[in-house]
C-alpha cells in the first residue's frame, strides 16, 4: 500500500514537472495547432483542404464529357454504367488498403499519401492519352484510369481523417471534419466548372500526335492538378513537424497508434476497444448518407424529365431552346449550394454546438430524409413539381448535417486505437451504395405499372413513372436507421465516458523516448539489476524507480 501511494504521488509531481518543462520550452500542455479559428489554419491542414477539393473535382470533372468520349470509341451505355461505377469500387479499395498500410506504418502518412497521388497521377495521363490505343484498348484504359482515380481519392480521405483523428482535439473534431468536407462538396461541385472552358480548346500535342479537345482535355487539367498536389504535400506536409508542435514524437503511442516490435501499448492495452456497435452504427450512417448522395445526383435527373418534361432536348441541334431544358442543371446547382452552405455553418460554428451532441444531429439529418422521401411518394398517382422541388432542396441542405458528426462520433468511439483501418473501412463501405445505389434506384423507379403514358415534345415520350416505391423504400431504410442509432445512443454514451475516464486517469505523463524505453520494465515488470521479488512488490519498486529517475532526469 505504501509503494503504491508513493508511486501515485511520484506520477503527480512527474506530471507538474512535465507540464512545467513543456512550458519552459515554449509549447502550450494542449497543443500548438489551433483548430478553433479559420484565419489560424496550421499549413498541413490547408493542404489537406486542397488535396481534398481536388480529389473530389477529379470525380466530377469528367462526367459532363465521359459519355462523348466513350461514344467516339464505340462503347455502350452499359459500359458507362460500369465507368462510372468504377471510380466507387477503386475508392474502397484505396481505403481498404491505405487504412491497413497506415496502421501498420502510421509514421509514413506523407509517404502513403505520395503514392496514391502518383497513382491518381497515372489514371489522369492514361484518361487522356486513351484514344491513341484504339477502340477497345481506350475503353479499358478510361476504365482502369477511373479506378486508380477513385483509390488516389479513397487513399487521400483515409490517411487524412485518421491523422485529423489522431491531431485534432475531440472537441475539435466536427468542426474540423465539416471544413473538410465542405471542400469536398465545393470540389464536387466545381469540378464540371475547370473542363467546361476545354469545350473551347482544340489542339495537338507535338511529338505526340495525340489531340486534347473537350472529351480529353478533363484528364489533362487532373495531369496538372494532381502534380501540384503532390509538390504542395512534399513541401508543406511534415508529419513529425506536426508532431513536434504538439508536444509528441512520430514514436509516441499516443500521437500515432505505433508501439515498438514485442512491446504492448499502454493506451491500446488499458483503454477499452472500441464498440463494435457504435463503430459499424457510424458505418451504417456514413453508408446510408452515400446512398442518399447517390440518389440526388442519380435519379433526380431522371424523374425530373419523366414526370415535368425538364432537361436537355434528345436532339439539341435539332430543338429550339426551351427554359425548361435548364431546370435540372439549376436544380442541382441550387442543392449543391444548399449542401455546401450547411458544411460552412459546421465549420464555422454549428460544429461547437453539435459536439457531444452528434447523435442527435445524425437522428435529425436521418429525419429530413425521411421526411423528404416521403415528400416525394406520388400518392395517388401524382407528384406536384413543387413538392419534388422543396424534398430536393431540403434533403442537399439537411444532408449536410450527417458527414462531420458522424466522422466524428466514429473517432470517439475509437478513441487512442489505431484509426486507419476503421477510417479504411468506412470510406469502403460507404462506397458501396454509390455503385449498386444507381442501378437499384432506376429498377425501383421502373419497376411499379405506370397509370398513363406522356408526351414531353423533344425531351421524353413514354410510360409515366411511378415514384412511390423508389423514395418510400428509402423512407423506410431512412426510419430504421433512426431507430438502430437510438437503441445504440446509450451504449455509445457509455463507451465514451468509459474513454474520457481513462483519459483523464491514464495521460501519458512521461515524454515519449522516455516511454519507449521503459515499457518493458513498466509493463512487464522486469527492471534490470532487481532481484527476483514478489509480483505486486517488484512492479511498485519498478514504477517508483522508472517514474522517479526518468522524470526528474527530465525536469533538470
Amino acid at each position: 500500500k505504501f509503494l503504491a501511494v508513493s508511486d501515485q504521488a511520484l506520477l503527480k509531481i512527474s506530471s507538474s514537472a512535465h507540464v512545467l518543462r513543456r512550458r519552459l520550452s515554449g509549447m502550450a500542455p494542449t497543443g500548438g495547432d489551433d483548430f478553433t479559428s479559420i484565419l489560424r489554419t496550421p499549413a498541413w491542414l490547408l493542404v489537406f483542404f486542397n488535396n481534398m477539393f481536388f480529389g473530389c473535382a477529379g470525380f466530377s470533372i469528367v462526367l459532363p464529357s465521359l459519355w462523348p468520349y466513350l461514344r467516339e470509341m464505340d462503347a455502350t451505355p452499359r459500359f458507362l454504367a460500369c465507368v462510372v461505377a468504377m471510380y466507387s469500387v477503386g475508392e474502397g479499395v484505396g481505403g481498404l488498403v491505405c487504412g491497413k498500410l497506415y496502421a501498420m506504418r502510421p509514421s509514413q502518412a506523407k509517404a502513403l499519401l505520395l503514392t496514391s497521388m502518383f497513382f491518381g497521377l497515372f489514371a489522369a495521363a492514361s484518361y487522356t492519352t486513351a484514344r491513341m490505343f484504339g477502340n477497345s484498348a481506350a475503353q479499358g484504359l478510361v476504365l482502369a484510369s477511373r479506378f486508380f482515380s477513385g483509390f488516389d481519392n479513397g487513399a487521400r480521405q483515409t490517411i487524412e481523417q485518421t491523422f485529423l483523428g489522431t491531431m485534432v482535439p475531440a472537441k475539435d473534431q466536427t468542426t474540423v471534419s465539416s471544413r473538410l468536407s465542405s471542400f469536398a462538396l465545393s470540389g464536387i461541385m466545381l469540378g464540371p466548372a475547370f473542363g467546361a472552358p476545354l469545350q473551347a480548346v482544340v489542339f495537338t500535342v507535338p511529338g505526340m500526335g495525340l489531340q486534347i479537345d473537350g472529351n480529353n482535355g478533363p484528364g489533362l487539367v487532373l495531369c496538372f492538378v494532381c502534380m501540384m498536389n503532390m509538390l504542395a504535400t512534399a513541401t508543406y506536409f511534415d508529419p513529425n513537424d506536426v508532431f513536434r508542435r504538439n508536444g509528441v514524437t512520430a514514436d509516441d503511442p499516443a500521437a500515432t497508434d505505433e508501439s515498438s516490435p514485442g512491446q504492448a501499448s499502454a493506451p491500446s492495452t488499458i483503454a477499452p476497444a472500441p464498440s463494435k456497435l457504435g463503430v459499424w452504427t457510424c458505418y451504417a450512417v456514413f453508408a446510408l448518407v452515400n446512398l442518399s448522395m447517390a440518389s440526388l445526383e442519380t435519379v433526380t435527373p431522371i424523374v425530373a424529365q419523366r414526370l415535368y418534361g425538364w432537361g436537355p432536348c434528345l436532339h439539341p441541334s435539332d430543338c429550339h431552346f426551351d427554359i425548361r431544358q435548364t431546370y435540372v442543371n439549376l436544380l442541382l446547382t441550387s442543392g449543391g449550394i444548399l449542401s455546401l452552405t450547411m458544411s460552412v455553418m459546421m465549420a464555422c460554428f454549428l460544429g461547437k454546438i453539435i459536439y457531444s451532441r452528434e447523435i442527435g444531429a445524425i437522428c435529425l439529418g436521418l429525419g429530413t430524409y425521411v421526411l423528404t422521401n416521403t415528400m416525394n411518394v406520388d400518392f395517388g398517382g401524382y407528384l406536384p413539381a413543387w413538392r419534388f422541388v422543396i424534398g430536393y432542396l431540403m434533403g442537399a441542405f439537411f444532408g449536410g448535417m450527417l458527414r462531420g458528426p458522424n466522422i466524428s462520433l466514429l473517432t470517439q468511439i475509437v478513441g487512442p486505437h489505431q484509426k486507419a483501418p476503421y477510417m479504411g473501412l468506412l470510406f469502403a463501405i460507404g462506397a458501396l451504395p454509390r455503385v449498386v445505389g444507381p442501378f437499384a434506384f432506376v429498377e425501383l423507379l421502373m419497376l411499379p405499372p405506370s397509370l398513363e403514358p406522356v408526351d414531353f415534345p423533344e425531351v421524353y415520350t413514354g410510360p409515366l413513372p411511378r415514384t412511390w416505391l423508389l423514395y418510400g423504400s428509402q423512407a423506410a431504410v431512412y426510419a430504421g436507421m433512426i431507430v438502430m442509432v437510438a437503441m445504440a445512443r446509450a451504449p455509445i454514451r457509455r463507451h465514451i465516458e468509459a474513454l474520457e475516464a481513462f483519459s483523464r486517469h491514464s495521460e501519458p505523463l512521461l515524454p515519449s523516448k522516455a516511454i519507449s524505453s521503459s515499457k518493458r520494465s513498466i509493463y512487464d515488470g522486469q527492471v534490470p539489476g532487481l532481484p527476483a521479488t514478489p509480483s505486486c512488490v517488484r512492479e511498485g519498486i519498478s514504477g517508483i524507480r522508472s517514474v522517479s529517475v526518468r522524470s526528474i532526469s527530465e525536469v533538470l
